[in-house]
């Protein structure tokens, strides 16, 4: 609106220059043809009916004719306007804001399951240190401007904002449960609701961030003791699982060893049944392969039985058995002699 204001005036004081004519005391003022060039001066208006809206920028425009403040925003690029309307810009990047906020934590009493209470760290107040990450969006910019009047957020209604949502969060929880992993709980639950809350003034949160806290030195010894009392029984329990393991292989390892000597005695009587039933069967071939019928075999074991001393071109049973048990010692002989023998005489000789 100023901008046509000054048009006109210059216009009109264009008009009153170019009705002058003449020189010194000759100087008169009439109407004349270049007074018709005024109105070019109007041209300055034209120059305020285009409006620029940059990359990463919204524009709100203000028109008195139509009721101020307009909801239709204009989006990046060229726009014609009204020339006595104005068009303010607002920033569509990522903003930042860090605050330092306190608050006060949760119930002070927790009821136990016998119906006592015992105090649980409630109450206690704490400092956190935030950071807000947002935006305002194309179709929020009217809603916005209507709030701040400008480009920038107020920092003071952010921050009365941040420190209710913490509060309202803090206090479902007590300051050991927030410090020890609680503070997830509490930082979803204030984004969430600032998000509600801030979406109203025309603000959209991309991120709520807790980088820290503090609850002060006495509350933090509590927690660096327990800390270091939780490590040590941890520590104290892999030590005992690690003995039981060791005690567990040991009684593991001797019973695989009874299991092997088990089966080695298992493997051995196995092996001399084998061999006295290879021995017998060796003895009773050997035995038999000396006849050629069963008629020769029948008619010798008769003669032993009468005359068992008598020659008959046979072996006997007990002549075969030594055969082959001899043979089966040099078989199975290691080439060493033993420490004792006894002789025909049953005295006792010792090898040395």
């Amino acid at each position: 609106m100023g901008i046509i204001l000054l048009a006109i005036g210059l216009m009109v004081l264009l008009f009153i220059i170019l009705g002058y004519s003449g020189k010194g005391r000759n100087r008169y003022w009439k109407l004349n043809k270049w007074q018709a060039l005024s109105p070019l001066a109007l041209l300055i208006v034209l120059f305020t009916s285009f409006a620029q809206i940059a990359g990463n920028e919204v524009g709100i425009i203000y028109d008195p004719l139509k009721g101020g403040i307009q909801e239709t925003p204009l989006y990046e690029g060229f726009h014609f306007k009204a020339p006595w309307s104005n068009v303010y810009k607002i920033s569509t990047t990522l903003r930042e804001v860090n605050f330092e906020v306190g608050a006060q934590t949760g119930e002070i009493l927790k009821e136990n399951e016998d119906g006592t209470f015992e105090e649980n760290g409630g109450g206690q107040w704490i400092t956190y240190e935030v950071t807000l990450h947002y935006r305002v969006e194309i179709q929020n910019a009217f809603k916005f401007y209507r709030n701040f009047g400008g480009n920038s957020a107020s920092k003071d209604i952010l921050y009365a904002k941040i420190r209710s949502s913490l509060q309202n969060n803090s206090v479902k929880h007590d300051v050991f449960t927030i410090l020890k992993g609680g503070l997830v709980d509490v930082r979803i639950g204030v984004e969430k609701e600032l998000k509600e809350e801030l979406s109203k003034l025309g603000i959209t949160v991309e991120s709520f961030i807790i980088g820290d806290v503090d609850a002060g030195p006495s509350i933090e010894k509590v927690l660096e003791d327990e800390a270091i009392a939780a490590k040590q029984k941890e520590i104290a329990t892999k030590e005992q699982e690690a003995a039981l393991i060791r005690e567990k292989t040991k009684q593991l390892q001797a019973e695989i060893e009874a299991i092997r000597i088990k089966i080695e005695a298992e493997a051995k009587a196995e092996a001399e049944a084998l061999l006295k039933s290879v021995t017998f069967n060796a003895i009773k071939l050997m035995y038999e392969s000396q006849f050629k019928t069963s008629e020769e075999k029948a008619t010798f074991e008769t003669q032993i039985s009468e005359n068992p001393t008598g020659q008959y071109g046979y072996l006997t049973i007990s002549q075969v058995a030594e055969i082959v048990l001899k043979q089966l010692y040099y078989d199975t002989w290691d080439g060493k002699l033993p420490e004792i023998i006894l002789d025909d005489a049953a005295g006792i000789i010792i090898n040395p």
